[in-house]
C-alpha cells in the first residue's frame, strides 16, 4: 500500500505542489489529464454535471483527479492495492481541499497572498501527509 504522489495544479497547468518534487513527469501528467478530461467531455452522450472528478484504476496504480471551481486541480496517485471506491475519493478530495489546502495554504498569512502561488510550506506538507495517511492507508 503506497501513496505514489499528490499534485496540485492551477488553472494554467502550473504545478503548485508535488509530494515528490523531483518527479519530472508533472508536465506530462497535466497534459494527459487535460486530454483525458477533454476526451471524456466530447464522447459523453449528455452533459454531465460532475465532469470535474474522475477516478480510474489500472493493474499498477489508481489515479484520482478533482478540479475545484477555482480551477485548482488535485491529482492523487496510489498503488493499485488500495481498495476504495470513487465516492470515497471524491469526498476525500473535498475534505482535503477544505481542511488542508484552505486552512494551511489559502489562509496562510506568511506565504504569498495569491492562492495560486507555489506551495512551499513544511506545515502544509506535514498536514497533507497526515491527512492522506489517515484517510487512505487505514483500510476500514
Amino acid at each position: 500500500m503506497a501513496i505514489y504522489n499528490f499534485h496540485i495544479f492551477d488553472g494554467a497547468g502550473n504545478c503548485l505542489f508535488s509530494l515528490s518534487p523531483s518527479d519530472k513527469s508533472t508536465e506530462i501528467l497535466y497534459g494527459f489529464l487535460y486530454s483525458l478530461k477533454s476526451f471524456v467531455q466530447r464522447i459523453s452522450p449528455s452533459l454531465q454535471m460532475d465532469n470535474n472528478f474522475f477516478f480510474y484504476q489500472t493493474s499498477h496504480y489508481n489515479l484520482v483527479f478533482y478540479e475545484f471551481a477555482t480551477s485548482i486541480k488535485f491529482v492523487l496517485i496510489t498503488s493499485h492495492d488500495i481498495k476504495r471506491d470513487s465516492q470515497f475519493y471524491k469526498e476525500m478530495m473535498i475534505q482535503l481541499h477544505k481542511h488542508v489546502y484552505v486552512e494551511y495554504h489559502v489562509k496562510n498569512g506568511i506565504g504569498s497572498s495569491s492562492s495560486s502561488s507555489t506551495i512551499d510550506s513544511q506545515l502544509f506538507r506535514q498536514q497533507l501527509t497526515t491527512f492522506l495517511t489517515q484517510n487512505i492507508k487505514q483500510q476500514g
